[in-house]
């Protein structure tokens, strides 16, 4: 029954392309036309899905003209509220202006939210600038299945005038809804209206602040990078912050020459007042390159106590090794304990970066840094970031330490890690399984127990969420 459902289905929708392919230019249904959309309309309710879908398929692509559309759309009060949704959907996918009205009745009036999303799906299809007020209040309805339709339907509206549109009301809208706006400003690529996102960097919501960083970190400009500064003063310290910072970062990117990259952020940030501009020196660790590690450097190892501190943080967070020697100089240089201390442990962790080097390469700079070490502390932290170097000799150097009482745990910690590597353990299965016995026999974390022994018998751990 379903094979012959699927023929006979498919040969009405040959049959409706067939009529109505011969007659292109006209627009009201002729006799014989009329007959073919009864034919489809009737089958709209039939039972058979089959059935349903080959009308369906027909209203999309075949029986083309005004007059249909209209006939098609006035079925729409006669279905359930799953036929109406996939008929809108349907119409939306037609693109004929003549469905207007009745999906604007049914947006309108349906008290069932799977009618209302196809109708605001298909409103983005046929729809006019006077529609976007309902697309607009949608994007903050009480169901996530609307919000979601009316952030898709904003998405596809074309032309520039619906972004202008969008970015005007983002200006005086809520909260709530001006993040939404700059969300969908963003995924149209409206970089034409980036002053309203500019200016969504200054909000006091948060939210809101978070979301315009999060778009110019996709469509940003780097002649835009002073711009995005008062936005990343305006952000609250720690995880605001750091969000806004990569996301300036990712602008600084779209420069493709490191040094003209360090120019600009140098100009950019030459905008700013200078009791201000310390704040942002983290900001130039994330965007990297030889040319602002000079820049940097001279803070760094500046006069003044708390610029420095500002410098090697900055350089802490370098997307590469680079500046390790720099680090490394500092922190040997330096009187104050707490300056070593943090020199220190930028210079551990950026050596320990996966960057363009390679696995031995990371593990080179771990052993000189455990040479350079002068304290408990200091060799902790090396111990640990041993971790990044995904090679046997990484395991080889951190095994000793599992005989010193001060740093077995963390010795444990690193192995283990290492081991959850399978292209790592292995090739060197008999020596990764010796030194996890002695994991399991001297850690006090049941977690790196359970780990060692699913390793030991080759199967796979998913790290906690």
């Amino acid at each position: 029954m379903l094979r012959r459902s699927i023929g006979m289905a498919s040969l009405l929708a040959l049959a409706a392309a067939s009529v109505f392919a011969l007659e292109p230019q006209k627009t009201a249904a002729t006799p014989r036309g009329e007959q073919l959309v009864q034919q489809i309309v009737a089958l709209l309710g039939h039972p058979d899905r089959e059935f349903r879908a080959a009308a369906l398929d027909s209203i999309r692509t075949a029986a083309q003209g005004t007059a249909q559309t209209e006939a098609f759309a006035a079925q729409l009060p006669k279905l359930d509220a799953p036929g109406q949704a996939a008929l809108i959907i349907a119409l939306g996918d037609r693109g004929d202006i003549a469905a207007r009205p009745a999906v604007l009745e049914r947006l309108n009036s349906s008290q069932d939210e799977s009618v209302r999303s196809a109708a605001l799906l298909a409103l983005s299809e046929f729809g006019d600038l006077d529609d976007l007020p309902a697309l607009i209040r949608a994007l903050t309805s009480n169901t996530s299945a609307e919000q979601q339709a009316a952030r898709t339907g904003l998405m596809r509206m074309r032309g520039e005038s619906v972004a202008r549109k969008l970015a005007a009301e983002s200006m005086n809208a809520s909260s709530n809804l001006r993040g939404k706006l700059i969300d969908v400003l963003a995924a149209r690529r409206a970089t034409k209206e980036s002053a309203a996102i500019l200016a969504a960097t200054g909000d006091e919501d948060a939210q809101v602040r978070t979301t315009a960083m999060n778009a110019l970190g996709q469509i940003g400009k780097p002649e835009q990078l002073a711009a995005m500064l008062p936005g990343v003063l305006k952000s609250a310290k720690g995880g605001e912050r750091d969000n806004a910072e990569r996301n300036v970062a990712e602008v600084c990117k779209r420069i493709e020459d490191e040094d003209r990259r360090g120019d600009a952020l140098i100009a950019a940030l030459a905008t700013v007042e200078p009791a201000k501009r310390d704040e942002l020196i983290s900001l130039v660790g994330r965007v990297g390159g030889r040319r602002l590690i000079r820049f940097v450097a001279d803070i760094a190892t500046g006069t003044d106590s708390s610029r420095r501190a500002f410098g090697i943080d900055a350089l802490g967070k370098w997307p590469d090794a680079s500046p390790a020697d720099t680090l490394l100089e500092i922190a040997n240089k330096a009187s104050d304990p707490s300056e070593r201390r943090q020199a220190f442990q930028a210079f551990v962790k950026v050596c320990a970066i996966r960057d363009n080097r390679n696995d031995l390469q990371r593990l080179e700079r771990m052993k000189q840094a455990m040479k350079e070490a002068r304290s408990n502390e200091e060799k902790l932290a090396v111990i640990s970031r041993t971790r990044t170097a995904y090679d046997v000799e990484a395991m080889r150097f951190v095994r000793p330490y599992l005989e010193q009482p001060d740093f077995c745990q963390n010795a444990c910690d690193t192995i283990v890690e290492l081991a959850h590597h399978r292209q790592v353990r292995d090739p060197h299965k008999a020596e990764f399984d010796a030194v996890l016995d002695k994991v399991i026999q001297l850690t006090k974390d049941d977690e790196h127990i359970e780990r060692a022994n699913r390793y030991k018998r080759g199967q796979t751990w998913e790290r906690k969420k």
